[in-house]
């Protein structure tokens, strides 16, 4: 029995490791502790197991910190006891993520290098889904080398065991898993090997998804984007600083920083920004790159990707006529284009289905991970346009000029979904020449 104070009473602490004893004499040959940040209790329970003749292997359970208000959280349900360094540390940063995430992988880098000085050579991480912590603190202890980490997929599969065939998904969500994940979470079926009707049943509600869940990643947006908005070109410039990697933030994205890919076309991105194209979301073409490229690479090594070019961007109904009307000269250029209201523009098919990511790797078929397909984009557009509002505008006040200027944006903005598909010899971006 532990106290409030996260510590067992003596009497308490000796009748659980009797307890424990019978368990591994009843056949229990592995034991895996609860989350910690006191490494010398943690040596203390191991050295005492040891003492009444538990010699099966004791992991050390450790969770990296990375954002304060879950630090609070998960202490407080596992009834974890705090050291004293550990709070003095967190408390002036607390509602900096990045800083809360800084120490956690250097705390946690230190912890397991103690417990793997002793002698103990199995480590257990709990990442909750956020494993980025968990590889760094990794790296950190020279176990793993980065270069070959590898994705599976261009985007991580979750945890949820009834989607674990799922290999296909629109694009539309690569910034946003999170919410793809919880829109989807009541299908029944997920779509493996290729992306067809019975594989896109209905999505769950708008309302489903949170989209400004209260977080410590809150105040980096409202840092980034929530200053006065005077004119369009500062929603332009915004955009811009973001493709060039000077905001770390999106209202669009939920990840942290821009995706490695991203950095092949942020110099076109930024161009094409300021001349009132905003972009959330986008992949350079790839024509058979290596699939443990560092950049675009994906599932492991011995084979080959592609990808076709795209861009998803937000621009005016005059922007997009003359945008239509550029894209007559060029044949393989498909696009799809839609409002609030739902008004639709597109040169392709209402059942079309356009695989715009594809992989061949030794002794597969080829998988095709990623689509552009116009069910999910009609399902999509709610969300994009409701950033607009809940998202961005939200962090201003009621009264603000600038949420004011947003909201007419949400309005009369059309969403565009732009395809490339020439992967080989094409350039989405002299579509946007003289624009």
């Amino acid at each position: 029995m532990i106290g409030s104070d996260g510590v067992a009473t003596p009497e308490n602490y000796q009748k659980d490791l009797e307890y424990l004893k019978r368990k591994v004499d009843a056949g229990a040959d592995l034991i895996i502790t609860q989350l910690f940040y006191d490494t010398d209790i943690f040596l203390k329970f191991v050295n005492d197991c040891r003492q009444i003749g538990i010699n099966c292997p004791i992991v050390p359970g450790i969770m990296p910190i990375n954002n304060y208000k879950g630090f609070l959280r998960m202490t407080g349900f596992c009834k974890t006891k705090i050291p004293a360094e550990v709070t003095a540390a967190l408390e002036p940063t607390k509602d900096n993520e990045e800083a809360v995430r800084a120490y956690g992988i250097h705390l946690g880098t230190e912890v397991c290098k103690k417990i793997l000085v002793y002698g103990i050579k199995t480590l257990h991480l709990y990442t909750l889904n956020m494993e980025k912590s968990a590889l760094a603190i990794l790296m950190n202890l020279g176990l793993i080398d980065e270069s070959k980490i590898t994705r599976s997929l261009p985007w991580r599969r979750p945890t949820n065991v009834f989607c674990a065939k799922e290999d296909v998904r629109p694009i539309f969500w690569a910034n946003r898993p999170k919410s793809y994940i919880s829109r989807t979470l009541s299908w029944e079926q997920y779509p493996h090997g290729q992306w067809e009707d019975s594989c896109n049943p209905s999505y769950g509600a708008l309302t489903d998804y949170q989209f400004m869940r209260a977080c410590a990643c809150d105040k980096k947006l409202h840092d980034e984007w929530a200053t006065p908005l005077n004119s369009i070109e500062d929603i332009l410039e915004k955009f811009k600083k973001h493709c060039l990697g000077k905001l770390k933030s999106s209202p669009w994205s939920e990840l942290d920083g821009l995706q490695p890919e991203t950095k092949i076309i942020n110099e076109q991105l930024g161009k094409i920004n300021l001349k009132g194209f905003l972009t959330i979301n986008s992949q350079p073409a790839v024509n058979g790159e290596r699939s443990d490229s560092p950049s675009v690479g994906w599932g492991g090594p011995g084979g080959y990707v592609y990808q076709k070019a795209y861009l998803e961007f937000f621009c005016s109904t005059d922007k997009l006529q003359v945008l239509v009307d550029k894209c007559k000269s060029f044949p393989l250029i498909t696009y799809m284009a839609v409002n609030k209201g739902g008004t639709l523009v597109s040169n392709v098919g209402t059942n079309d289905v356009n695989v715009v990511t594809w992989g061949v790797f030794p002794a597969k078929q080829i998988i095709q991970p990623t689509v552009v397909d116009p069910a999910s984009f009609n399902v999509w557009k709610d969300e994009a346009f409701e950033i607009w509002s809940r998202g961005w505008a939200s962090l201003y006040p009621e009264d603000d000029p600038s949420r004011k200027m947003l909201e007419e944006v949400q309005s009369g903005y059309f969403l565009v979904s732009l395809v490339d598909n020439d992967y080989i010899h094409g350039d989405i971006f002299a579509v946007f020449a003289d624009l």
